[in-house]
């Protein structure tokens, strides 16, 4: 009789145990879904916000490029109006001479 008790005892001892840890196995499983469903998450985010990059610096390219040719044509129109004053500076001296 004690030893079937104890015995008794044993059995209901492992049973609350085997209870635990499959609580413990079924909490695991949860936060290893959610921990993956981050995971995703994040990976989506990464290759959303590597595209944003990707066309940002095309985008600087782009910009770079156009300032370069607006540089250029600054100083061709600097250049034309350089010469189109030296221009009426001659004519207005030879106006100026024809009129003395």
């Amino acid at each position: 009789e004690k030893i079937t008790k104890m015995i008794d005892e044993l059995v209901a001892s492992l049973k609350q145990e085997q209870a635990d840890d499959e609580e413990k196995k079924e909490y695991c499983g949860k936060q290893f879904d959610l921990t993956e469903d981050k995971t995703k998450a994040l990976e989506r985010s990464i290759a959303d916000l590597e595209t944003v990059i990707e066309e940002a610096k095309e985008g600087i390219a782009t910009l770079t490029d156009e300032i370069k040719a607006l540089g250029v044509g600054i100083k061709a129109l600097d250049k034309s109006v350089a010469d189109a004053t030296a221009q009426r500076q001659a004519e207005n001296a030879e106006y100026k001479e024809l009129m003395s």
